[in-house]
């Protein structure tokens, strides 16, 4: 083992066989939860059918025995009568239009993260076939995913299972874009901004560029002022870059994951740091005064230091990830493009992206199981890394989801063991969990058809599979073939 193991392996016999029972109990006892949560839902729409045998549509006051019930149960378990009446109105959404996803939380098989996912992804599915149709699909998901990450799946399902298609729901959607704001309290406010996903995920992804940029500005120039401080001369070291393809582990404070840029230190030109009393701020700080600087004034200058300049903090632009189905592009099906692997959005949108990009990734996909067959790229590229990420999306920890773009490229089975720098032997996982890998008992094990099989310090096995973005049967039982278009869309 490592020198820099953890503690888990200080770990005698008799305390991991302790660690064993107490999960195990844990598994248990969220079975017993879940299963209590979905009895508890059946009675919430027991009782709401009571009250809607005697409820008047037709009256101004129609709801009132609604109302009436809501109150009662809202005295008895000392919660507001509000809240119980939504609560009426999500009971009897689970039980009566998702009665699959009900049955599975009644036997511990999925959880209420995993039943809000399920309800809230298929709620404009208006036909009770279609909707067990997607409860099959999901269900198959859900049973061996965190909601977090079923939930990308399960929006996708539901829009290909949408009578309308992506582009005609976008076109719908986008007529309700704009902005509001809510006073909070202590002189705070919050601004609320509805628009096209590509645009809100490509706002916040350039402000966090300029955020790191300038965290590492400042974490740089605090340093050089305690060196100095303490009479001592400073260093000239560059930031540490948080992304890196090699499997060597950070020690100490790791910095920033993918921070873009590097900078020297320099104690006698910060200014702004002089007068931050409060010491450097966080990422998140950073998101928003940077954002409120570009909505004011149009630049981030305000944040720029000598060795960021506001030049340099201009050119810093946004980044989204978009996948355009071929045949979806062409018209041949519905099929919507995808944001970071995890989005859907229309075709349209992501059509005048891919058009403007400096180079675009063509991923061959089986045309019914949806998994990834071969990547390329019309321009040089890190074509394993691109690679890999077209398959991954994400770290492949179970449960994980941190986009396959900000994670380190991990050997498998370790390089310094022999491991082979090889797709079969490659996986992304972000710098949590690649440590995690690397310094505790956790061990993986990637299998041919590309899963992960994880092993826990008590010997629990957690496959992490690659789920195809769809996963669809022709209705003739018959494989598609693999049939190019007549015309790509490029």
């Amino acid at each position: 083992m490592n020198e820099s193991q953890t503690n888990l392996d200080s770990l005698n016999g008799g305390e991991m066989f302790l660690l064993d029972k107490v999960v195990s109990s844990l598994v248990a006892v969220r079975k017993g939860v879940a299963a209590f949560q979905a009895m508890e839902a059946s009675l919430m729409n027991a009782a709401l059918a009571l009250a809607l045998e005697h409820a008047d549509g037709s009256r101004g006051d129609g709801d009132l025995p609604v109302r009436e019930v809501a109150a009662e149960i809202g005295a008895a378990l000392r919660v507001s009568d509000r809240t119980v009446q939504r609560q009426l109105d999500q009971a009897r959404t689970l039980t009566v239009d998702f009665p699959a996803a009900h049955a599975a939380l009644a036997e511990g098989r999925i959880s209420r993260a995993h039943v809000h996912v399920i309800t809230e992804a298929a709620a404009h599915l208006a036909d009770p076939a279609v909707r067990a149709q997607y409860e099959q699909i999901v269900l198959q998901v859900a049973e061996g995913e965190s909601a977090s990450r079923l939930r990308p799946y399960a929006r996708l399902v539901a829009h290909r299972l949408h009578p309308r298609t992506a582009d005609e729901r976008h076109r719908a959607a986008a007529t309700v874009r704009g902005v509001s704001v809510t006073d909070l309290d202590d002189g705070m406010s919050e601004l609320l901004l509805t628009a096209p996903s590509p645009l809100v995920h490509g706002i916040r992804d350039r402000i966090t560029r300029l955020a790191k940029a300038v965290q590492d500005d400042e974490r740089a120039m605090q340093g050089a002022r305690t060196a100095q401080e303490a009479g001592m001369v400073p260093g000239t070291g560059t930031a540490r870059d948080g992304e890196t393809g090699r499997d060597a582990m950070p020690t100490g404070d790791a910095g920033v994951a993918g921070a873009g840029a590097d900078v020297q230190a320099d104690a006698d030109t910060d200014e702004r740091a002089d007068a931050d009393t409060d010491g450097p701020r966080t990422l998140d700080q950073l998101r928003a005064d940077i954002l409120c600087d570009l909505a004011l004034t149009g630049t981030p200058a305000g944040h720029a230091t000598a060795h960021t300049p506001a030049e340099l903090l201009g050119a810093i632009r946004a980044e989204v990830h978009v996948t355009v189905p071929v045949l979806g592009a062409t018209g041949a099906t519905g099929e919507p493009a995808m944001l970071d692997g995890m989005q859907p959005m229309d075709t349209a949108t992501a059509l005048r992206l891919a058009g403007t990009a400096t180079g675009w990734d063509r991923v061959l996909t089986h045309p019914v199981t949806g998994a990834v067959l071969a990547v390329d790229r019309y321009r040089p590229s890190a074509e394993l890394r691109r690679h890999l990420q077209a398959i991954d999306h994400r770290c492949r920890f179970p449960g994980c989801m941190i986009p396959a773009r900000r994670c380190d490229l991990d050997h498998v089975h370790d390089a310094a063991d022999g491991g082979a720098t090889a797709a079969d032997n490659l996986a992304d996982a972000c710098r949590r969990h690649h440590v995690l890998k690397h310094r505790t008992r956790w061990r993986a094990q990637k299998q041919p058809d590309g899963t992960i099989e994880w092993t826990s310090p008590t010997g629990r096995r957690y496959p992490d599979r690659t789920h195809p973005r769809v996963v669809f049967v022709p209705a003739s039982g018959e494989e598609a073939p693999f049939e190019r278009p007549e015309k790509t869309p490029f």
